[in-house]
């Protein structure tokens, strides 16, 4: 499932949330966690791109390292 970046316009927080694609397109994950206010915004980041003959296992929701955030 891909994991959605989002930014509440009123608390300000950053949040991510994986859901799947048709849960997306019905509206679902659009609620801030911190404030509970469904005012966001998708936040649209800077994805990586591992390639080689090894399977990392993939990556989950946040484990990129940093908040993807600036």
């Amino acid at each position: 499932m891909p994991c959605y970046e989002f930014v509440c316009q009123d608390c300000g927080t950053p949040y991510e949330t994986r859901i799947s694609m048709s849960a997306y397109s019905a509206g679902e994950g659009r609620r801030c966690p911190a404030c509970g206010s469904s005012n966001v915004e998708r936040a649209f980041t800077a994805v990586s791109v591992i390639t080689g003959g090894r399977s990392g296992g993939g990556a989950s929701c946040g484990n990129s390292g940093g908040s993807g955030f600036t």
